[in-house]
């Protein structure tokens, strides 16, 4: 597993490096990796069920469970073993179902994405980079369904989101393309911080972040209720769920590639997995459970109405997705052994039918040249195959048998039979769910490929078979599967094992002989072809929402109601004022560590109050320069005095003994004394006196005399401390010439006793760098700006002046950004 991860990681990372020579052929061998861990993955499947079948059977221990994991199935890279941190991968049945997604349908949209990007004008080498940013995000997928740590887990967690951002993206030509990334990111994230806190309050409280121990022996208690809901957010925003849908219609601006797994097999889907790998621990506690199903079931009625009024076929089956995404999360977190069997078959079923459908959408687009249903008609005589294909992924997303989906949406309706009055009003809301997705199925083929009365046919080009293949094979394999149910059903229930079992266990078939779930299916179909038919005649205009019920316009007026207070904050607290500035540093320094100095401070018994009679005349010199600066009024004359403060302190180093940083002092205090006066001959000679009113002169007063007794009690108190230090002392001088070869002490204490002293040293240079560089290019207008359309903007909203830019923001995030992303 560890091997498959690198494999992605490192062909990734040489596939840009490719793209000029190769061109769009890096997708071949982008799909040279998760190809290759397809096949070794289907090679360990009997041994992974055979491992779950001895962890599950009766009279099993967690004992049992653990000899299996490790019997080949587990895999630990310790990478910081001080702080416990490690690289914990297994291969349970349902981390081995999802790493089959992601490979499989990973390499099929590999294959695709050689095709379909053959009639992109530009440079060959502009492929390299996408085709290495799919690969890494199928590494990072991967390397999220196999994780069995939080922390592990989290890292690939948010890996997917960065690259999904730059997926998205792409190369961030146009508005619509970086508004759309920048807000799959914003929400997605925005999940995933909760989550964090969510995972650190479950690994402490179970003491392990190891998933598979916390699964076995389970926490208990109020902090393990407020981590299972933090985690259930973020499970939400990365699956699309209310309220953070509205992110995936807007990613429909990636390419079809990219839709095709990331929106429909790969990145959806984690949330969803995550849920189902907590459910079989957590099912029983209220917080867990009650809104995964609610919001779950919400989601998918939302979706549903939503696809059935769209006309562009991506949208479509982009709401379509949300609907699913909403059944899969009330399934999997129903918390019932059949409710499993029929979320994990799901699951594989969607992947399967809704990556063909997006292939299919991105053949139409590329050979009718649009995928707008009003202007299509007629394809199924010009695209047969095509049509074929697209007919064989919806009877699948329908339902009908002997589809794969068929099996799973009988299983869900079987689950939910057997319970309570509340149980069966679910039902009734999947069975509503099951109708519009029939209904919106019906509508995407007819739309795609029907003939519509008035409407001449599209004009369109056969596409070659190579470009068909990669949507046929998870189209015929939902066929195939469905047909062969035995192999599906010992996968599933696999996983589902780890539910009880009330009453016989329920397995997968195609014909379980009539009743309820059957009658449900049918139902399902006929009310979806009714409604189907209802809107046949002329397509539905779009409606438009309610405003409080619309999550894109909720999402655009919150980013820009952030805006504005960022920038409102910001021209409040950032006055331009130096002085104010200051006294703020100054005021919190006397407040925080000056108040911890008076409370607990140790004070040496016996001070002197000299060393050496020659610290008397140095001293008096630089308390006379201080005063005489206070009373400067010229500026170049202050800036003398400043000087003559800094050049008597580094006297006193000297007599101290201390040369290294007498020397140091001395080419500070010159190299300032320079800058001084480059910057004063642009300034007025003099101070401003305007704002030396009584109380203001007062209030610095006391502000430099409280900071000044403050750092004399500093150093005194740092002075009576170093009794107990002595060992520390002593460690060092034992130690530097053995373990960093130097001689001088000091030398060794600085540069690798306290390296992390000169990491912060060499920081606050860097940060220096970076505002120089911001003051310089201040005047520049930012990148693009200009260019942006007018669709940057949020509708009805006045954008208002240009904010200022800041020039500490701009800092901060050069300097953090790229840390984040490592």
């Amino acid at each position: 597993m560890f091997v498959a991860l690198v494999a992605h990681i490192v062909l990734a990372a040489i596939l840009p490096a490719l793209g000029a020579r190769l061109g769009r052929a890096t997708y071949l061998i982008a799909a040279v990796a998760p190809a290759a861990t397809f096949g070794w993955l289907a090679s360990r499947v009997p041994a992974v069920l055979d491992g779950a079948g001895a962890a599950h059977a009766e009279g099993a221990t967690a004992a049992n469970a653990a000899s299996a994991a490790q019997n080949g199935f587990s895999e630990v890279v310790t990478w910081a073993s001080t702080v416990d941190l490690e690289l914990a991968l297994r291969l349970s049945p349902l981390a081995l179902l999802m790493a089959l997604l992601v490979t499989g349908v990973g390499a099929m949209v590999m294959l695709y994405s050689f095709t379909y990007h053959n009639h992109e004008d530009g440079p060959a080498s502009l492929h390299g980079g996408p085709s290495a940013a799919l690969l890494a995000f199928a590494g990072a997928m991967l390397g999220l369904v196999l994780s069995d740590d939080l922390l592990t887990l989290y890292v690939f967690w948010e890996l997917t989101t960065v690259l999904s951002f730059l997926l998205i993206g792409q190369r961030g030509a146009g508005a619509a393309d970086r508004r759309s990334a920048v807000q799959a990111l914003l929400m997605t994230s925005t999940g995933g911080l909760p989550m964090l806190l969510g995972f650190v309050l479950l690994g402490q409280a179970a003491d392990t972040y190891r998933i598979s121990a916390i699964l076995a022996a389970p926490p208990e208690g109020p902090a393990v209720v407020v981590a299972l809901v933090l985690v259930l957010v973020g499970a939400l925003a990365k699956s699309a769920q209310i309220p953070f849908h509205s992110w995936l219609p807007s990613a429909m601006v990636a390419p079809t590639p990219v839709s095709a797994y990331l929106h429909a097999a790969a990145m959806v889907k984690a949330g969803v997995f995550l849920v189902a790998t907590i459910t079989p621990a957590f099912a029983e506690m209220a917080g867990w459970r009650v809104p995964a199903v609610l919001l779950g079931t919400a989601t998918m009625l939302l979706g549903g109405i939503r696809a059935l009024v769209q006309t562009d076929l991506k949208r479509l089956l982009a709401f379509g997705t949300i609907s699913q995404l909403g059944f899969l999360t009330a399934l999997v977190g129903f918390g019932s052994r059949t409710a499993a069997i029929a979320g994990a078959t799901l699951i594989l079923a969607h992947a399967l039918f809704k990556s063909a459908l997006f292939m299919v959408v991105g053949i139409i687009d590329h050979q009718a040249g649009t995928r707008d249903v009003r202007e299509l008609s007629g394809l199924w005589r010009a695209l047969p195959g095509t049509c074929v294909v697209a007919v064989l992924a919806a009877a699948s997303m329908i339902g009908l048998p002997p589809f794969l989906g068929f099996l799973g949406k009988e299983a869900a309706f079987e689950a939910l039979l057997d319970g309570g009055a509340a149980d069966l009003v679910l039902l009734a809301v999947l069975v509503v769910g099951a109708v519009l997705t029939t209904a919106y199925t019906l509508r995407f083929l007819w739309g795609g490929f029907g003939t519509r009365r008035g409407a001449s046919p599209r004009a369109v080009t056969r596409p070659a078979a190579v470009f068909v293949a990669p949507a046929a094979v998870p189209a015929i394999a939902g066929l195939a599967l469905g047909i062969a149910y035995p192999a599906v059903d010992r996968l599933v229930a696999a996983y589902a094992n780890g539910f009880p079992v009330h009453g016989e266990a329920y397995h997968l078939a195609l014909w379980h002989g009539v009743g309820w779930p059957l009658a449900a299916t049918g139902i399902a179909f006929a009310g979806g072809a009714l409604v189907f038919a209802g809107g046949l005649r002329p397509w539905p205009p779009v409606p438009r929402l309610p405003r409080a019920l619309d999550a894109q316009r909720a999402y655009e007026r919150g980013v820009w109601a952030l805006d504005r207070l960022a920038v409102a904050v910001t021209g409040r607290l950032q006055t331009g004022s130096l002085p104010v500035y200051l006294g703020v540093i100054l005021v919190t320094v006397l407040a925080v560590p000056g108040g911890a100095l008076v409370t607990a401070s140790s004070w040496p018994e016996h001070l002197p109050w000299w060393d050496y009679r020659i610290q008397l005349p140095l001293a008096a010199g630089v308390v006379l320069a201080s005063l005489a600066v206070v009373r400067a009024s010229g500026r170049l004359t202050a800036t003398l005095l400043l000087g003559a403060v800094g050049y008597g302190i580094g006297a006193l180093y000297v007599v101290e003994g201390a040369p290294d940083l007498a020397l140091a002092q001395f080419l500070v205090e010159t190299l300032s004394l320079v800058a001084f006066v480059f910057v004063l001959r642009r300034m007025p000679a003099r101070f401003s006196t305007a704002d030396r009113s009584a109380p203001l002169r007062l209030a610095r007063i006391a502000a430099a005399l409280s900071v000044g007794a403050f750092v004399a009690g500093l150093a005194i108190a740092t002075s009576g401390s170093r009794a107990a230090s002595v060992e520390v002392s002593r460690e060092y001088i034992a130690r530097s010439p053995e373990e960093t070869g130097a001689t001088n002490v000091v030398n060794a204490i600085v540069v690798d006793f306290r390296a992390f002293d000169t990491l912060g040293e060499i920081a606050v240079l860097a940060v220096a760098a970076l505002g120089v560089a911001s003051l310089l290019l201040l005047a520049r207008p930012p990148a693009g700006g200009a260019a942006d359309p007018p669709g940057d903007s949020v509708p009805g909203v006045d954008p208002g002046p240009m904010p200022p830019r800041s020039v500490l923001l701009e800092v901060t995030t050069r300097a953090v950004f790229p840390v984040v992303l490592v």
